[in-house]
Order: C-alpha cells, then sequence, then structure tokens
C-alpha cells in the first residue's frame, strides 16, 4: 500500500480543543495530540466527529524549553476510526501551518532535534 502523505509526521505531546458547529449550536471537545505535519493532525477523542466537519482547533503543547506553547488553526474531520471507547480523528488543515500564523507550531516541525 502507498502513503498518500506528503509531510513527515511527529509525535508531539499535548491537548488540542476542536470547536465546531452541530446542528446549529457551538460545540468544542477535548483531545489528545497523538501526532502532527505541516497539513494535518491526528488526535484521540472520547466524542465522535462527522467526517467532513469544519472544526477551528486550539494546539497546547509543552516546548523543547518546557514552556507551555497555544497555536490556533482551522481544518475539516477527514477521517473518524473508533477504536475501543475512543475515537481516532484525522484532521487536514486548511493551509500549511505557517511562521507567520502559528509560529510555535511552526518551529515545532522545523526543529533540528526531529529526524527527517
Amino acid at each position: 500500500m502507498r502513503n498518500r502523505r506528503w509531510y513527515k509526521r511527529i509525535v508531539v505531546s499535548g491537548n488540542a480543543i476542536l470547536t465546531f458547529k452541530k446542528r446549529g449550536e457551538i460545540r468544542s471537545v477535548h483531545t489528545l495530540i497523538a501526532n502532527i505535519s505541516m497539513r494535518g493532525i491526528g488526535l484521540y477523542s472520547y466524542s465522535s466527529i462527522k467526517v467532513n466537519t469544519k472544526v477551528s482547533i486550539t494546539t497546547n503543547f509543552i516546548s523543547f524549553r518546557g514552556r507551555l506553547k497555544k497555536d490556533f488553526i482551522e481544518g475539516r474531520v477527514v477521517s473518524n476510526k473508533k477504536i475501543g471507547y475512543t475515537h481516532f480523528l484525522g484532521i487536514e488543515f486548511d493551509e500549511e501551518i505557517s511562521a507567520q500564523k502559528q509560529p510555535s507550531l511552526f518551529k515545532r516541525l522545523k526543529s533540528p532535534f526531529i529526524k527527517r
């Protein structure tokens, strides 16, 4: 099977809050980050979110220097796989992570400590 991914995924310890509309109401779901790349993020969630749902994502993670970092990005759910009591959500970003809009995530993904 051929891998369709263009960007390397890295493991990041942190959480993300997804905000989206469901039946006209604004909902928020807390998730754990599994991995991230320049174009998407994998998350573990106790809540199911339908594929193609537009989401706003707030990421929180610890930098290599031990500081809490936060960034915001928009995307859509492209996969939702049930694993026991949890769901693995695949989210594709609307735009690639950039140094201007998501400086902390960009720095983490471009870190020299990450094996390429």
